[in-house]
């Protein structure tokens, strides 16, 4: 019965509990002050934490809704990165709309075979080449592609774009309806003939005047094996802002000087870089709360153990003639301190439950709001703080509690009556 009471002297026990609780009502003004200063250290770390919370899962959802966009984005427009050799001249390549130099194939296998490209996706070789279709008496943009080149050390997305079958050739809307050409028509291109395998819609692009056949057939038609022009590529949406410059880098590592990469795209660029900013500045927030929080929350806690520290030393104070007559009747040092410890565990427990309370909903109930959009109360709730609160408060309490409640039992009590 000794854990659960004070034994008197003449074997009488008194449950600690029912002393405990009666001590609560009878000094209404220190319990209530010492549960305020638990609930409002609480209630801000409670509060700051849950804010955290909330700009984690706000910018964790906005960077995934943009990710998302882009992706569309970038899979409706098609290729948006261009690789080429290094000796091409730029201002001749889009005033031409291709590329005179030329690169071994070589590079598209070495490009899907290392492990370290993981900025681009979806390698299509290309040659393309300005030419005469003699049969036609007319010019053309002759684009001979193979189909995706799939990378060896990944999980490989659904191609953009199928392979041009051997002996079939896709042909531009506006050369099309000029040369009369429909699907499954048979057309001689140089000697060699071809059906067409479909008529490609109007782009408002090069694409409109350009004929596609099968990489090799281009390759033998124009007397240059084993040899491309460009390397079509989609970048994946996990670059930095300066995502070109990475992708760049490393192609660099792996192919040296020999090729450089050019960006299209300008709706998906700007979208990234609104996706990057929202992660920055996001992440800006996040850090600027953790500083807060490394700094507020051990002064509130510390603060909170002198408050608790200081009213059980009034209490203790107040209770003097109290402790002494306890002492006198036979009651044991350990019990007395047993007393004042389990009422700051008592409040202790109180006060972390209104805190919680408190904290949680008032920062849940701003967060959701109308304004901030995209978050709910279950989002911000986390049963880990909540059991750390319950678990730690009371245990910060005692601690704060323990020294005057030793030095309550230090007391003689023969001292105390005398001066009572």
């Amino acid at each position: 019965m000794d854990a659960l009471g004070l034994t008197f002297g003449d074997g009488i026990t008194v449950k600690i509990a029912s002393l405990v609780f009666s001590e609560i009502r009878h000094r209404k003004l220190n319990s209530l002050l010492l549960l305020v200063a638990v609930a409002v250290a609480v209630g801000s770390s409670v509060g700051v934490m849950t804010l955290l919370r909330a700009y984690q899962v706000r910018t964790v959802r906005r960077v995934a809704a943009l990710d998302d966009e882009v992706r569309k984005i970038m899979k409706n427009m098609g290729f948006n990165i261009t690789i080429l050799p290094q000796d091409q001249n730029l201002l001749d390549f889009h005033a031409s709309d291709f590329a005179e130099k030329t690169m071994p194939i070589q590079y598209v296998d070495r490009l899907a075979n290392s492990p370290d490209i993981v900025t681009i996706n979806h390698l299509r070789p290309a040659l393309i080449r300005k030419i005469e279709w003699p049969e036609r008496n007319r010019q053309i943009l002759l684009m001979g592609v193979s189909g995706i080149v799939p990378f060896k050390h990944r999980d490989n997305k659904r191609p953009l774009t199928q392979p041009v079958p051997q002996g079939t050739m896709d042909v531009g809307s506006v050369l099309a309806v000029e040369l009369s050409l429909e699907q499954d028509d048979e057309v001689i291109l140089r000697g060699r003939k071809f059906r067409v395998g479909k008529v490609n819609p109007q782009r408002g692009t090069k694409d409109d005047i350009t004929v596609w056949i099968d990489l090799k057939e281009a390759q033998q038609m124009l007397d240059m094996p084993d040899k491309i022009n460009l390397i079509q590529a989609l970048e994946c949406n996990c670059a930095s802002i300066d995502r070109l410059a990475e992708i760049q880098a490393e192609i660099s590592a792996l192919l040296g000087d020999e090729v450089q990469v050019i960006e299209l795209s300008t709706t998906a660029i700007a979208r990234a870089k609104a996706r990057e900013g929202v992660k920055v500045e996001g992440q800006a927030a996040i850090d600027r709360l953790e500083r807060l929080a490394a700094v507020l929350l051990p002064l509130v806690v510390v603060g909170a153990g002198v408050i608790v520290s200081l009213l059980t030393a009034v209490n203790v104070r107040d209770r003097r003639a109290e402790i002494g007559i306890l002492r006198a009747l036979g009651v044991r040092s350990r019990q007395i301190m047993r007393l004042f410890v389990s009422k700051a565990a008592v409040l202790g427990c109180a006060g972390a439950l209104a805190g919680y309370a408190i904290g949680f909903l008032g920062v849940a109930g701003a967060e959701t709001g109308g304004s901030a959009g995209g978050v709910t109360a279950s989002d911000l709730y986390g049963s880990g703080l909540l059991l750390s609160v319950l678990l730690l408060t009371p245990v910060v309490a005692v601690l704060a509690a323990w020294l005057p409640a030793v030095a309550a039992t230090h007391q003689d009590p023969a001292v105390v009556l005398r001066e009572e």
